[in-house]
């Protein structure tokens, strides 16, 4: 029998009774986004959308049932007479995504790297490419969440071209809630899985016992699996922290070094597998043999271990970070919640981090994941309010949304649309009232208004409200320099929007040279509203020598910004950027910035713009060696002029 079969029948098996699962289409990304969806569909429909347009896209949040949706596709294709095929990208690593630079690019390669690394069976696109015209081939990705970066763009492209290139051929991808770049919305099929029907769960579980905490679960299969093995409890957190120190066995000690075991893994694999001895000393190694015994921690073929389920990864990851302040000090968060949410890829760990903390702990944390990503805390406030309502104060959920409601009118389109995609995701009045704002004067009129009162949110509206055009403040000069990371990158954002004299000029420039960080990057930020050359020479020797990587991102992003204001000052950019890219490429993430902060929003893209920003990837693809690279750099070229065109 086909191997692929026979691994989904075992998984499917594994799991217990089958709790039925529906499925529904949505109109457009954004719809999927806010759950705005068709009638119900069984899941098995997903083969006839495939069949239709040849790309099906399904969304939706962690214990939703997805992974098991994709196992119960490849019998039914098989079952319909379709050539079948599983990638399961749970298993991605480090060695994935080395590989993955040599394989990104091209039509079959892609592919053709995944089904032989991921893909559990001996079929490769050859064998897909030699059947008969006439013979529906179905290719399911399940996990493209599990991917770090931007590699998830990338194999969202690669399956679409599969699509198109091998005949009668299908994908269905499976991913989480969030916005992926396509080739075009219009070719997919975007869809979402639904909640557990409350008839089918009354079927399978006895709801009446359950308290109303617990009852409140049964919207997802993954909570309702539990609830018929007895082992749901109050909340997500506490239903798998009992299956996790129950069926592990763990003592204090050995579910400490389980919890930091899990996080080296996040940290140094970027993986969902891992090598056992992530787990530390000699605690470590007995949490991981009791986790084993107890069905927590799988053995894999190859040697390396991986957890049942991914939340109760996400679970003791989350709880070292939450035992852990310091990992969210300035100096750490960035590293630490890239490896926590593989790089702002999953957000759930992040949900379970505020669950553990005290209410004062729980502000300071999403303080430190919105200075990190602000969009990751939006997405990262969704979830948690998914898994424990009411988790949040209202005064730092206003801030954030409002914060979030102000990037849609950032310059750059890529952040906009960021920032529109994490207010998707909310439903509540106040928060679409914040969405829907038509301008920055209609957005500071609602915050303006907002009945909220405490010492908190006072001072933040005071400084989020100054109107734009207005003269500055030399306390909000000043208020750059707040510990405060609302207050600081509030001020910063704000006088954007103001008229700086000289001297105002001066100490933000001044600030580019602060010794905290923190203070130089808030100040770079700043600096991309001015177009003064003395901003311009402190902006480009930041990007040169600053010991700080957010500074040099900062700094690439406001360069950007200043050159976007007049087709004389995207000449001027372009003259000073080109001899610093050899510079800039040392730094990944500074020069990924550089290729998405150029693309900019409507009404803010100079006539020369897409001309002049091409030499820049031209002279990269001049420099580079790799077909791959050549190919890539040439593409961002042609990406920039068609979002050009289709902005004006």
């Amino acid at each position: 029998m086909n191997p692929i079969i026979v691994q989904a029948e075992q998984y499917l098996n594994g799991l217990g009774p089958a709790i039925d699962l529906s499925v529904a289409v949505c109109d457009d990304y954004s719809r999927l986004l806010r759950g705005e969806h068709g009638k119900s569909l069984p899941h098995s429909g997903l083969l006839t959308l495939a069949a239709s347009r040849g790309r099906v896209l399904l969304s939706g949040r962690g214990g939703a049932g997805k992974s098991t949706i994709m196992r119960r596709l490849v019998l039914d294709g098989a079952a319909a007479g379709y050539a079948v095929a599983l990638i399961d990208l749970s298993q991605w690593d480090h060695a994935a995504t080395a590989e993955w630079k040599f394989r990104r690019d091209g039509v079959r390669e892609p592919i053709d790297f995944l089904l032989r690394r991921f893909g559990g069976g001996s079929t490769d696109i050859a064998d897909l490419e030699f059947l008969p015209a006439g013979q529906g081939k179905l290719i399911l990705i399940d996990g493209l969440n599990e991917t770090p970066g931007s590699i998830a763009d990338d194999i969202l492209s690669s399956a679409d071209q599969i699509a198109s290139l091998i005949v009668n051929c299908s994908v269905v991808i499976s991913d989480r809630l969030v916005r992926r770049r396509t080739n075009g919305d219009e070719r997919w099929y975007f869809t979402m899985p639904l909640n557990v029907d409350s008839e089918v769960v009354r079927k399978l579980v006895d709801v009446e016992k359950l308290t109303p905490q617990a009852q409140r679960l049964l919207d997802s299969p993954f909570f309702v699996d539990k609830a018929i093995k007895g082992e749901l409890k109050n909340s997500p957190l506490a239903t798998i922290r009992d299956f996790v120190e129950h069926r592990g066995k763990l003592d204090a000690k050995g579910l400490a070094a389980a919890a930091e075991g899990a996080f080296a893994a996040y940290r140094e694999d970027a993986s969902r597998t891992f090598d056992r001895n992530r787990f530390p000393a000699e605690a470590g190694i007995r949490a991981a043999e009791t986790l084993i015994e107890g069905g927590v921690l799988l053995e894999l073929a190859d040697g390396r271990v991986a957890f049942n389920h991914h939340w109760i990864h996400d679970y003791l990851a989350s709880r070292h970070v939450a035992s852990h302040s310091d990992l969210w000090a300035f100096a750490r968060r960035h590293a630490s919640l890239d490896a926590l949410t593989f790089k702002a890829n999953s957000f759930d760990a992040i949900a379970f981090v505020l669950e553990q903390l005290s209410a004062e702990s729980k502000d300071e944390f999403l303080r430190a994941v919105f200075d990190w990503n602000p969009y990751a805390a939006g997405y990262a406030l969704a979830e948690a309010e998914e898994i424990a309502p009411s988790n949040i104060s209202d005064t730092l959920r206003t801030i954030i949304l409002a914060m979030l409601a102000e990037k849609k009118f950032d310059r750059h389109f890529l952040s906009a649309q960021k920032a529109v995609d994490a207010l998707e995701l909310f439903s509540d009045d106040s928060a679409v009232s914040l969405r829907n704002a038509n301008d920055l004067s209609e957005l500071v009129a609602i915050i303006k208004d907002n009945p909220l009162h405490s010492e908190v949110f006072d001072r933040w509206r005071s400084v989020f409200a100054i109107g734009g055009g207005e003269a500055a403040p030399e306390a909000l000069v000043n208020a750059v320099k707040e510990e405060d990371s609302i207050i600081g990158w509030t001020a910063a954002n704000v006088l954007k929007r103001l008229e700086l004299s000289p001297d105002q000029v001066m100490a933000i420039v001044d600030m580019g040279r602060h010794e905290q960080a923190v203070v130089r990057w808030r100040a770079v930020h700043v600096m991309g509203s001015l177009t003064d050359d003395q901003v311009r020479n402190a902006l480009l020797d930041r990007l040169k020598n600053d010991e700080d990587e957010n500074v040099r991102y900062g700094s690439i992003r406001s360069l950007v910004e200043q050159g976007s204001r007049s087709s004389d000052l995207a000449t001027r950019l372009v003259g000073d950027i080109r001899p610093l890219l050899d510079v800039i490429a040392q730094w990944p993430r500074v020069m990924t910035e550089l290729t998405r902060a150029v693309f900019l929003s409507r009404g803010c893209i100079p006539e020369n713009w897409s001309s002049e920003i091409a030499k820049l990837f031209y002279a990269r693809l001049d420099a580079a060696s790799e077909t791959t690279e050549i190919e890539a750099w040439s593409k961002l070229a042609s990406d920039l002029r068609q979002h050009d065109r289709l902005a004006a």
